[in-house]
């Protein structure tokens, strides 16, 4: 009974979405190309935060635009692709400080539909 009960409670400190330290990008796009189906079933439209490091800089909403966009990868470069994190103009200023190269921390809701996106996305931190 008690190794059964361990067992359970280390599988939810294992999904991105549970677990107290945010996942990699890299261990999210890899459930993802495992299985699609099961990853959209797992994280779609629930709040998870990722940590990966920016492609580039932000890009901020300009010209009337609603979102700003930006584009994580694995820091290790051991997996393949890339977590689209979308972000309101209201967030503008947070996304502004993320320069190419920094790890960054970003908390949003999961869409797996086109890809691994996050949708409504926060800042959490920058390194």
């Amino acid at each position: 009974m008690k190794g059964t009960l361990a067992i359970g409670i280390l599988v939810l400190l294992v999904g991105c979405r549970s677990a107290p330290a945010p996942c990699s990008v890299g261990n999210l796009l890899s459930e993802y190309q495992e299985s699609i189906v099961h990853t959209r079933q797992k994280y779609d439209g629930k709040e998870i935060s990722v940590r990966g490091l920016a492609l580039s800089a932000a890009t901020l909403p300009l010209n009337g635009a609603e979102q700003g966009s930006v584009w994580l990868r694995e820091s290790a470069g051991e997996t393949t692709g890339e977590v689209s994190c979308w972000f309101s103009d209201q967030q503008a200023a947070d996304f502004s400080q993320i320069r190419s190269g920094q790890q960054v921390t970003i908390r949003g809701v999961f869409n797996g539909e086109g890809g691994v996106q996050l949708k409504f996305c926060r800042l959490v931190r920058v390194e």
